[in-house]
This record gives C-alpha cells, sequence and structure tokens, in this order.
C-alpha cells in the first residue's frame, strides 16, 4: 500500500503540448514515439486548433497531417521499439521532407528504455534532416514543461543559438505564448499597444515561425513573458529572465493586461523599460478611451442585471480579482459567488480567503440550492463549466487581453443579456 507521503504528484504528459506548440510551424513535423492510442490525446484537440487558428487569422497548414505515430505494440514493449522508430523517420522524411521533425517519446518508450536520442543523431546523420528529440512521458517524468517554452529553447539551440545582435530590430518577443489563443482583434491589439513605442512587430515563437525566421530573435529590442498555464509560469518567467540577459535587453515577466488597471500600469511599465514614459502616458490615454466607451455603452445593460459568479477550476488558474475588477468596471452588479463541488478543498479555502474582502455571499451548491428554492438571488451566472440549476449562464474560458478583449468580453456579455438567451459561449 502506498503510504501518504509515499504519493507522487501526477504529472500529465507532454505529447499534446508538443505537438500543438510545432503544429503550425511551416515544414515542421511531430513524431510520437507512443502506442497509437497516444495520439488521440492529440487528434481530440484537433477540431479546437483548427477554430482558434481560423479566428486568430491564419491559416490552417498541411490540414493538420504533420502528426505521425510510431504504434509501438506489446512486441516493441518486449523487444524495444528503436528500429520502429527509425523506419517511421526515415520514411517520414522521404515522403515529406521536412524541415526538421520533432520526435516526443511517450511513457511506454521511457519504461523500455528506447535510446531515441541514438536513434534521431543517426537518421539525421544519414539523411540531412534536422531532429530534435524531447521527453513527452507523463509518469515517467517529474517535470511536466511549458510546451511552448521547450520547443523555442529546443529550436534557438539547434538553429540560432542566442548572442547580442547588432542593430537592434524594434520588435518585441512573447515567450510561452500562442497566437492562435487569441482572435486576430486581440492579436492586433496587442500589436498596437507596442506600437506606441515605436515597436514595429511582434514576434510569437514558436507559432508559426519559419526555421528562416528564428535568427530575428536575436535581434529584438524587449523581451516579454507569455501568462502560460498557472503551473508554468515559473518556467516561462525564468526563461524569458535568462533570454533577455543573454541579450542584454529590458524585459517584463508582468503577463498582459487583461482588465482596465492593468491595461494602464502595463503600458506604463513598458514605457519605464524603454525610457519613454510620455509615450507610455499617450498610449494610456488612448487605450482607456477606447475601454470608456465601450464600458459606457455597456453600463445601461448591466446594470439591470445582477450577476453570479461560481469558481471551479484552481484559484491561480482562474484569477478571481481579474473577473470581479472586470465586471465592476462595467457596472455589473455582483450578487454573490458559488465554489461548484468539482473544486478540491484546498481550492475551496484559497478562494475564501480572497472572496471574502468583496462582502458578498459565498455560496457551497448545496447552499446556494436551498436559498434559490425561496428567494432569487441573481438574474445570471458567469462560470467556466455549464450547470443545469442556472437560469441564465454565460460561458467564459477565454482570456480578455488589452482593450480589444475587454471590449469584446464587455459587448457579447451585453448581447447575451439583451436577447435574453439562457445559455451563451463566449465566442
Amino acid at each position: 500500500m502506498i503510504g501518504k507521503y509515499a504519493k507522487r504528484k501526477p504529472v500529465i504528459c507532454n505529447l499534446a503540448g508538443i505537438y500543438t506548440a510545432n503544429a503550425f510551424n511551416p515544414g515542421a513535423v511531430v513524431v510520437i514515439h507512443a502506442p497509437r492510442a497516444c495520439s488521440h490525446l492529440i487528434a481530440g484537440s484537433m477540431p479546437y486548433l483548427k477554430e482558434r487558428y481560423r479566428k486568430s487569422g491564419g491559416q490552417v497548414p498541411f490540414d493538420y497531417s504533420n502528426l505521425y505515430v510510431t504504434g509501438l505494440t506489446d512486441k516493441e514493449a518486449i523487444f524495444g521499439g528503436e528500429q520502429k522508430l527509425e523506419k517511421c523517420l526515415r520514411d517520414v522524411i522521404a515522403v515529406r521532407q521536412p524541415s526538421y521533425i520533432i520526435v516526443a517519446g511517450g511513457c511506454v518508450a521511457g519504461v523500455i528504455g528506447d535510446d531515441i536520442e541514438a536513434v534521431c543523431r543517426r537518421v539525421e546523420k544519414d539523411t540531412g534532416t534536422p531532429i530534435l528529440h524531447t521527453d513527452g512521458s507523463g509518469f515517467m517524468n517529474d517535470t511536466e514543461s511549458d510546451p511552448y517554452t521547450l520547443t523555442t529553447r529546443l529550436l534557438l539551440e539547434k538553429f540560432s543559438p542566442l548572442k547580442p545582435t547588432e542593430p537592434r530590430d524594434k520588435t518585441v518577443v512573447i515567450l510561452g505564448e500562442q497566437p492562435i489563443n487569441n482572435k486576430k482583434s486581440v492579436t492586433d491589439c496587442i500589436n498596437r499597444l507596442f506600437r506606441y513605442f515605436g515597436l514595429q512587430d511582434v514576434l510569437y515563437p514558436i507559432g508559426g515561425m519559419s526555421l528562416s525566421e528564428f535568427p530575428a530573435l536575436n535581434r529584438v529590442s524587449l523581451a516579454l513573458a507569455g501568462r502560460g498555464q498557472s503551473n508554468k509560469r515559473k518556467e516561462i518567467y525564468a526563461f524569458t529572465r535568462q533570454f533577455a540577459e543573454t541579450l542584454g535587453i529590458p524585459y517584463n515577466l508582468d503577463h498582459l493586461p487583461e482588465t482596465p488597471r492593468e491595461v494602464c500600469a502595463y503600458l506604463r511599465k513598458t514605457g519605464e523599460l524603454l525610457d519613454e514614459p510620455y509615450l507610455a502616458e499617450q498610449a494610456v490615454e488612448q487605450e482607456m478611451k477606447r475601454i470608456q466607451a465601450a464600458a459606457a455603452e455597456c453600463r445601461p445593460v448591466f446594470k439591470k442585471h445582477r450577476c453570479l459568479l461560481a469558481f471551479v477550476f484552481s484559484y491561480d488558474f482562474a484569477m478571481p480579482e481579474r473577473m470581479i475588477e472586470l465586471l465592476e468596471a462595467a457596472g455589473v452588479p455582483i450578487a454573490g459567488f458559488i465554489l461548484l463541488p468539482e473544486m478540491a478543498e484546498a481550492e475551496s479555502v484559497k478562494y475564501r480567503n480572497a472572496l471574502q474582502e468583496y462582502g458578498k455571499p459565498i455560496y457551497t451548491e448545496e447552499d446556494y440550492l436551498k436559498q434559490k428554492s425561496s428567494e432569487k438571488i441573481a438574474d445570471f451566472a458567469i462560470s467556466i463549466i455549464e450547470k443545469p440549476y442556472f437560469e441564465k449562464q454565460f460561458i467564459t474560458t477565454k482570456r480578455h487581453i488589452g482593450a480589444a478583449g475587454i471590449c469584446d468580453f464587455w459587448q457579447q456579455l451585453k448581447q447575451f443579456l439583451e436577447r435574453d438567451r439562457r445559455m451563451y459561449y463566449e465566442d
């Protein structure tokens, strides 16, 4: 029996993340050295990736035919799968002529001890095709990595090692961020924030950057950390700091702004880093005009509807203070909060400690249903997952970056309330 203190932290494999990080790179191919079933982890996310990439304004490359799996079976589990991997790599090169291949080893390959690195080096030497290897296993690996940071680091080391380069381009790099996660309007807004300071382009390694573009990373003028997942932010921050210090450029570890207050603070911090405080204040004035105009348009509708905020994901992931600030900035009355039963007890404690300062009721599901039977608590709920007992529900899973993201969220919420829909999924 596993003792209380002998239990290992569950770690999800990196296979899907590694594919997502490389899926939109021109000429890239991902080979998963694992059983065929492991590729289903990736295949399940393909419709979502395709839709997000379409909304981001990009064109889907290769129709997702840049994913291959070696298909390990019981036979390889006994006798080893190196020969199968080598044949797969040679076949892929013959058929696709890729710019590079990244091989991600799954849990089975780790258990049977396949020397994936040796196979990759041998095939690369024979064919001249660059092949990179990374560990994608889960329970064999205690360090679940941020896939964008991991792959960016691998590609830089292979094709364009970091070194101070002059002259500098008027560009900024965002590390650990994937542009397909944002609408085109939000990406345009991010670009606009930096154009206030004369920075003409924003680079997102590795989302859609070809190998020929990687040397441009050595000439950027400012490095920024993307938000990433809550359990991977330290890794993203460390990589951003290392990247900037190697090149001798300023960097900002604050995540991209998601509330009006954060927009102002982010622009002023950028102005401080670039020694352009006057340009920062001009940028703040312009962005706040956009935000205040949208708030003024939506406020008459919002003030008529009381909102209940429902939380289920971890506190660090949800960042509830930001959603509260976003709603209050546009005049949405908050009637209270509900902590859904899917939440772990430790997370529930975090939420209660943070939310009590707002002076609003904090319900459990049981408390909410009991009180709801005798009185109306709120006119609608905002949450991440559906619940049948909410009469009106706005489902949001998006980040609201910059003025564009903030205003888009308010406009969709306004449409939801005006059209009297029972359920609305944020686009």
